[in-house]
């Protein structure tokens, strides 16, 4: 172990000095706050891309989830259950990389393109209005470009770039499943043969050198320490992942600097008690998260995130790390809204005995949707997982069987505003009879979304 650590170390050095900038105005303490904040959407990161490599599939190589998700599959928190998933990591660390994406106008779908924090930086898809073609993903800070889609009307083959702000990073493909027939089966159809990504030579080096994106760069030779297993990471992925927002380059080093990051490894300076500080940082996230201006109230106690801080957070680092723990991979919300009950404390959990349920009553009817748009209501466990039940359901929605209290069918009600009801409760308890196809399980907590 000691030989593949050294060889790793060697392999990381070249290019990564230590961050020589203006002095830090911050505490060694308060750098190192701000390091694990800033560094801990690394770790799902890499709790998500081990997994892949673990099973053979390297970046530029899409994992194509087979059948809908249920409470076995734990690579995508808070998943959809009437969502299919492809996911693939992206390395930018030798070549480009180009996708092609069909002209889909049959259901929503959205590709989706994240740096290795989880910002949601680019997106094609109906929604975006972007078309089907091939696009070329680069480094946006070789190519001097802003992140996201650049279109172009003179691309040779493409209809554009896809400028990325990391050299490493992901690419999703969420595809909306109306049953689990033959419609199934048209999803598998497109993850086959119209939605591909592959590498493509570029024709001049980086000027710095990243090594190509492997697991051992992910996970050789790491604390078994949460705190310092993030900062080992941010040490080891900084210097080739930089801020979203470049400008906030210079500010970022010289925390990561101040807080013992230096030459691709991470040394706790004297004095800072580790767990302490990591503890204070998850206060200081859990805060954020609560104030008024990153939370928008859609009434009766549910809320959302605000659009500033859900998908694309720019330079706050704690409200990308709260999502990072929460919903990592979150879409931006002009692709998806994610409302949540919470109580008078901010919790999302929903406690449920064995003698007690919820009834949840949308008062207006069903939620008014978007041209191919869709919602649904899961429930979650404190994991943020789906919930094992004898009947398979996690979730109901606008292709699901619900009726209004006369019989009269929800999804054929149109626009009019009626209400209906769903019932909550535990899972090892039989629902009324004339609930059966309106009911949702849990075992003790529901987050619901």
């Amino acid at each position: 172990m000691l030989s593949l650590c050294t060889a790793l170390q060697a392999l990381l050095l070249p290019g990564m000095a230590c961050f020589s900038f203006a002095k830090a105005d911050a505490t060694v303490d308060e750098a190192t706050e701000f390091s694990l904040i800033y560094g801990y959407p690394l770790l799902a990161y890499s709790d998500s891309a081990v997994p892949l490599f673990e099973d053979g599939l390297g970046p530029q190589e899409f994992l194509k989830k087979r059948k809908l998700a249920g409470p076995e599959d734990k690579s995508v928190v808070r998943p959809n259950s009437d969502t299919l998933y492809s996911m693939s990591l992206l390395d930018l660390s030798c070549d480009d990389v180009v996708v092609e994406v069909p002209n889909v106008t049959d259901r929503y779908w959205v590709e989706s393109f994240y740096d290795m924090y989880g910002n949601n930086y680019a997106n094609l898809g109906p929604i975006s209005k972007t078309p089907p073609g091939k696009y070329c993903v680069r480094y946006a800070v070789e190519a001097n470009e802003e992140p996201g889609v650049q279109l172009c009307e003179d691309c040779s083959d493409f209809q554009g770039f896809i400028n990325s702000p990391t050299i490493y990073g992901t690419v999703t493909d969420r595809f909306l499943v109306r049953d689990n027939g033959t419609d199934l089966a048209k999803v598998h159809d497109l993850q086959d043969h119209s939605f591909l990504i592959y590498p493509i030579v570029r024709n001049t080096p980086h000027r710095l050198q990243a090594p190509p994106l492997s697991q051992d760069v992910l996970d050789s030779c790491l604390s078994n320490d949460t705190p310092t297993k993030i900062m080992q990471l941010l040490a080891r992925l900084a210097p080739y992942n930089p801020s979203r927002n470049i400008s906030d380059l210079n500010r970022v080093n010289t925390m990561l600097n101040r807080a013992g990051i230096c030459d691709g490894d991470y040394t706790l300076p004297p004095g800072v008690d580790l767990a302490k500080v990591a503890e204070q940082a998850n206060k200081s996230v859990v805060a954020q998260a609560v104030k008024p201006e990153n939370i928008v109230n859609v009434g009766n106690g549910w809320s959302s995130l605000a659009p500033s801080a859900q998908g694309d957070y720019y330079i706050d680092y704690k409200m990308r790390a709260y999502v990072a723990k929460i919903g990592y991979l979150a879409l931006v919300p002009t692709e998806a809204l994610y409302p949540s009950r919470r109580d008078s404390s901010g919790s999302t959990s929903l406690n449920i005995g064995p003698r007690e349920a919820y009834i949840i009553t949308f008062v207006d009817g069903s939620p008014p949707l978007a041209p191919l748009g869709f919602w649904s209501m899961t429930a979650y466990n404190g994991d943020q997982f789906l919930v094992p039940n004898d009947l398979n359901r996690y979730s109901l929605g606008d292709r699901s069987s619900l009726t209004y209290p006369d019989g009269s069918s929800v999804s054929e009600g149109g626009t009019q505003k009626r209400a209906f009801q769903i019932l909550v409760q535990p899972a090892d308890v039989a629902p009324p009879s004339n609930w059966t196809s309106k009911s949702v399980f849990v075992s003790f907590e529901m987050n619901s979304s």
